[in-house]
């Protein structure tokens, strides 16, 4: 059987309300309720004759006979469910798509077939549907060829397209009105769009752009736009399509004063006041707002942050902003364990000071347990300028290291500076160091007052992009020294590179490497601590050895620590299911002090997107290493930048 379209309207013009473009077909079942469903007889025997005396005796018969002729009847046999396929041929990717979502049959596609008059019903009504379907993509002298057989395997439904040629616009008129005709976001989405003269008639497209408009209204405060003009005229004999859409904007509100409200006085105004970059009077953004309540709840000051900029408020489209906070409890405690292939079990536990005053101060400690380490840490921090990434501190720490290349305990206690410029992290840091190491059986002790420089720079900054990114780089510059004149045992000096770089193809394979490069001046390289000496070899290094095993030797073969530093890293990762991927890779990397001698690593893994960061297993086989020690299991776990 062949349907096609051909009744048209005299004068040859249909003007259109644009049909929805339907993803998924859902069938309406309407019940009709009669109203005189349930009526009951309430009419009584009005004789006064009395019933004849044999009825009473047939009832009983009646009750006794008809139980046994109906378990004598035989029962019919249950009727085996009758699969149903459906075919569609001569359409592919969003007219298959659309065309699936419409026909109503489809839904039965692989399932068991409702009753054959149903099913024949459905059948008649698909080609209707199809054609339908296609009509929003300018396709309106499609042909449809279908066919129903009933088989031994089921019931099998071929449908045939011919999509024919589509309508084309002929012209287009698509406006801007009000204050947002000069909006380069408004502007942007006109370049953008696929509506164009003499290309297929897309209502989808159409759709889409009058969607687009609204939501940018919404987010940049054009709270009064509205469509002035939407119309879609089409010829079908000529197969000519005008398109028509005007959007005024209206006035563009702006936001006013920033007000914030605690449920508990906990941070003073002045404070509150430094997390906001809206200025009164700019032009309303979603996206500030957005920022804003981010801001204050990535602190450890609130729990609940709550903003309210409703238009219905506004004064001359002035809107102002009001925040509602919810302040955390005073401290958090927190309690660890786990296990890594470098430092082996471990444990631990911290606190945290929220808020010691109305100005933010704030306090952590820690304590780590491992089976190579352990060590206290605390720290006191005063906000200062941006309070988001600004501040002044005070830390101590102690530190106990006892791995098969490293021994050493040591007492640090110093001050920093760290604050945010541009893209830039930089900290300023001076550090008074004590460290007993041990080295070719003797145990010196270290003196040093270390002034030190850091600055990282990751891109992108959002955290939820940096757990497991798609392309990203991240890049540490440090510099580190001290000078004998300055209460220090020794003078050295201590340069460190430091980047990792991601990059995704389109097939969401990605590259993973990273590099880091090190070196040191100093008068006196005995008297330099095992803690700021270069060491090479474990989990985030070359993977295939050891944790630190990687450098120079002693006449023992014990592993003394390097000048420099330089290690190489390349990944390939390969997605194999949703939130799984194996990946193989070479390290290549040594810590010496005149020549290096570079290890090789080759291995692979397997990467598991956990909430917290990508966890990694890896495989690495040491091209260097001593026989039988071939194959090493490494395990991290963390964001990828």
């Amino acid at each position: 059987m062949t349907i096609k379209l051909t009744n048209y309207p005299a004068d040859g013009q249909i003007d259109m309300r644009i049909p929805r473009i339907k993803c998924k077909k859902y069938t309406m079942h309407t019940t009709l309720v009669s109203r005189n469903m349930a009526v009951e007889n309430r009419s009584k025997f009005k004789s006064d004759r009395s019933p004849p005396w044999h009825l009473p005796l047939l009832f009983l018969l009646g009750n006794i006979v008809a139980p046994m002729a109906l378990a004598a009847t035989p029962t019919a046999p249950e009727e085996t469910p009758t699969p149903l396929s459906v075919t569609v041929e001569g359409v592919q990717d969003k007219l298959l798509e659309n065309v699936l979502g419409y026909l109503e049959i489809y839904q039965f596609h692989d399932k068991d077939a409702p009753s054959p008059a149903r099913v024949r019903y459905m059948h008649r009504s698909a080609e209707k549907q199809i054609i339908s379907a296609l009509q929003p993509f300018g396709y309106y002298h499609a042909t449809v060829t279908s066919k129903l057989d009933k088989t031994q395997q089921g019931w099998q439904a071929h449908y045939h397209i011919v999509a024919g040629s589509a309508v084309t616009v002929a012209h287009i008129d698509l406006r801007i009105l009000g204050a947002g005709k000069t909006d380069p976001q408004f502007q942007k989405a006109l370049t953008k769009t696929s509506l164009k003269k003499g290309v297929a008639l897309d209502q989808a497209a159409y759709e889409a752009l009058k969607k687009r408009f609204q939501v940018l209204a919404s987010e940049r405060g054009y709270f009064d736009a509205q469509l002035k003009k939407s119309k879609i005229r089409i010829d079908p004999h000529n197969n000519l399509a005008t398109i028509a859409l005007h959007f005024d904007t209206g006035k563009r509100y702006q936001l006013g004063e920033v007000h914030f409200k605690e449920t508990k006085e906990w941070l003073s105004p002045e404070l509150l006041q430094r997390f906001v970059e809206i200025k009164p009077g700019q032009p309303y953004e979603s996206a500030d707002l957005q920022q804003l309540q981010g801001d204050l709840s990535n602190t450890d000051y609130y729990q609940q942050v709550e903003i309210k900029a409703s238009p219905e408020s506004a004064e001359n489209l002035v809107i102002p902003v009001k925040v509602k906070l919810q302040p955390q409890k005073p401290r958090k405690y927190t309690f660890g364990a786990g296990f890594g292939t470098d430092t082996g079990a471990r444990v631990s536990a911290g606190i945290t000071g929220r808020r010691i005053n109305r100005h933010g101060h704030h306090y952590n400690a820690g304590i780590l347990i491992s089976q190579i380490k352990y060590g206290l840490a605390g720290e006191y921090i005063i906000p200062t300028g941006d309070p988001r990434t600004d501040a002044f501190g005070f830390r101590a720490s102690y530190e106990d290291e006892h791995s098969d290349t490293r021994n050493y305990k040591a007492i640090n206690i110093g001050g920093f500076y760290k604050y945010r410029d541009e893209l830039w992290i930089k900290t300023y840091a001076l550090d008074y160091r004590v460290e007993r190491f041990e080295l070719s059986g003797d145990e010196p002790t270290s003196r040093l007052l270390i002034p030190s420089i850091d600055w990282t720079r990751t891109f992108p900054a959002e955290l939820d992009k940096r757990i497991y990114a798609t392309d990203g780089t991240w890049l540490q510059l440090r510099l580190r020294g001290a000078h004998d004149a300055l209460i220090s045992d020794t003078s050295f000096l201590q340069p460190l590179i430091s980047t990792k770089w991601i990059h995704s193809f389109k097939n969401h394979h990605r590259i993973i490497s990273r590099a880091t490069l090190g070196t040191t001046w100093v008068d006196n390289f005995d008297a330099l601590p095992t803690s700021l000496r270069f060491f090479s070899g474990g989990d985030r290094t070359v993977r295939g050895y050891k944790y630190a095993v990687i450098g120079p030797l002693d006449d023992a073969n014990e592993v003394l620590g390097g000048k420099h530093l330089t290690e190489i890293s390349l990944e390939y990762e390969i997605p194999i299911k949703e939130k799984w991927s194996i990946a193989t890779f070479v390290d290549y990397g040594d810590a010496f002090n005149d020549s290096p001698d570079y290890k090789t690593g080759l291995g692979i893994g397997l990467h598991w997107q956990s909430p917290i960061g990508p966890v990694r297993i890896d495989l690495g086989h040491g091209l260097d290493q001593p026989p039988g020690n071939n194959v090493r299991l490494h395990l991290t776990i963390g964001p990828d930048l």
